[in-house]
């Protein structure tokens, strides 16, 4: 009677090539030629002594990247993941053939997305967009593009091609001097996307049976489902990385442990996950000095009261100026938003906005609009340009009448006038009144700067 078989904990030299095998039918073409080039370049970075100083880099990035608190919140992610996969698994809408999608996703959705969370705190449509832009039909048609490949050989040429071509365009944008080379490399890519749409549309005809799988279905629908299930834990980690900072920040705010403890615990029940306040109030802790419970106390109940201000606005009289809460948002369709409107010293408060770069260079120029007054009215409404480099005056004159327009019609009801475009157009300083408002052109240049900047600054005031 013949023995059975010896089962072994090894995997087999034929189990192993099956294995192997499973894997690269997982991947098409276009995956392997990037898999190949990625690998010819980690084998050249780390076997030639030319990449020693590479090499050196890459160690301090691991170095970096491998610290406990890092970690610590990758493997949560992981976790996290691993239990919403095995769910989606139970569900049926899960299979191994979708490791590698699920893979891609985790690395290009998922790791990214921690160490963007401070963008993401600042998009207060993240959560909405990031399941509306899966649904859009560009992504459908980047799908759809993506199901058909070139033989081998001819997606391993086309991978530096198309890669080279990226960062040439990527170079080209920085300057407005390429701007001739910009043209034509987004011809090129624009040619090569044609090509591949028409490319596609031959294959849907003559070979339908590869995009009419059952896989393809998966395909689509698993990366937009990971997100969706995502979203929770970006939440989770956004809300804990902002009670973390802040309560950093309140060890050099208070002094005091018994008050610092006391604020954190209400903080959490008053603002729970209502970011933006969190941070407003911590910051008016910074300023605040507090030594006792009731300095504690009057730093919620002056957010509270800020926010009831801004949620219910007074009506401010036509010759005082305007209301502080409707002035900062006069400009947030020509993409200038203000933060919180805030107290800044004793009687003075000021919103204003993140400076904004409109110019091409290794330091472009920026503006920023600003709103001045007391708490209840704005009086000084500004828009600041920066000109870092004279050579662009023209672009930058051009950017802030746009702008002053937009404000003067918004704050005014009037737009500027023949005069005051003129100041603008010539970074001649101005002057003029316009019924109890006076407009004021004023042109600061900078001494012994490189690039002979300047600034421009352009105020309606109530003063």
């Amino acid at each position: 009677m013949p023995k059975p078989p010896v089962r072994s904990g090894f995997v087999t030299p034929a189990g192993g090539v099956k294995c192997t095998r499973k894997l690269v039918d997982i991947l098409n073409n276009r995956e392997i030629a990037i898999a190949l080039w990625l690998l010819a370049i980690s084998i050249y970075i780390f076997s030639s002594s030319k990449m020693a100083e590479v090499r050196n880099a890459f160690k301090g990035v691991m170095a970096a990247l491998f610290v406990r608190q890092i970690m610590s919140v990758l493997c949560l992610m992981v976790a996290y993941m691993v239990i919403v996969i095995y769910w989606l698994s139970d569900l049926g809408l899960w299979n191994f053939e979708q490791l590698k999608n699920t893979v891609f996703w985790c690395v290009s959705v998922g790791f990214i997305s921690l160490f963007k969370l401070e963008k993401i705190k600042k998009d207060k449509h993240f959560f909405k967009h990031s399941v509306m832009d899966n649904l859009k039909l560009l992504a459908i048609l980047q799908f759809v593009v993506g199901v058909y490949t070139f033989t081998l050989w001819v997606e391993v040429l086309l991978v530096p091609v198309l890669a080279l071509l990226g960062a040439m365009l990527a170079i080209a944008e920085t300057d407005r001097k390429h701007h001739q080379v910009k043209v034509f490399l987004e011809y090129c890519l624009s040619s090569f996307g044609a090509v591949l749409i028409v490319y596609t549309l031959c294959m849907l005809i003559t070979n339908f049976g590869e995009f009419g799988k059952e896989k393809t279905a998966y395909d689509f629908f698993v990366p937009p489902l990971l997100t969706l299930c995502y979203l929770p834990f970006v939440f989770f980690m956004l809300v804990y990385s902002t009670y973390e900072q802040v309560f950093v920040r309140l060890r050099f705010s208070i002094q005091s442990r018994f008050h610092r403890y006391a604020a954190k615990l209400y903080a959490f029940i008053l603002f729970n996950v209502r970011l933006s306040l969190l941070e407003r109030w911590s910051f008016q802790v910074a300023k605040a000095n507090i030594e006792s419970h009731s300095d504690l106390i009057d730093t919620f109940k002056y957010i509270f009261k800020v926010r009831y201000s801004e949620k219910n606005p007074k009506e401010v009289p036509k010759e005082q100026g305007w209301s502080p809460y409707k002035a900062k948002e006069f400009l947030v369709n020509e993409g200038l938003s203000t933060g919180f409107y805030n107290k800044s010293f004793e009687e003075e408060w000021l919103a204003s906005s993140p400076m904004e770069e409109f110019s091409d260079g290794i330091i472009p120029d920026n503006i920023a609009y600003y709103v001045e007054g007391s708490e209840d009215v704005a009086k000084v409404l500004k828009l600041k340009v920066n000109v870092n480099d004279a050579s662009r005056t023209h672009q930058a004159c051009e950017k802030l009448e746009a702008m002053a327009e937009a404000l003067s019609i918004s704050s005014l009801n009037l737009p500027l006038s023949k005069g005051m475009k003129s100041a603008i157009s010539g970074c001649n300083s101005y002057s003029e009144k316009v019924e109890d408002k006076t407009i004021t052109l004023v042109v600061e240049h900078w001494p012994n700067h490189k690039f002979n900047g300047f600034a421009l600054k352009l105020l309606i005031s109530s003063i």
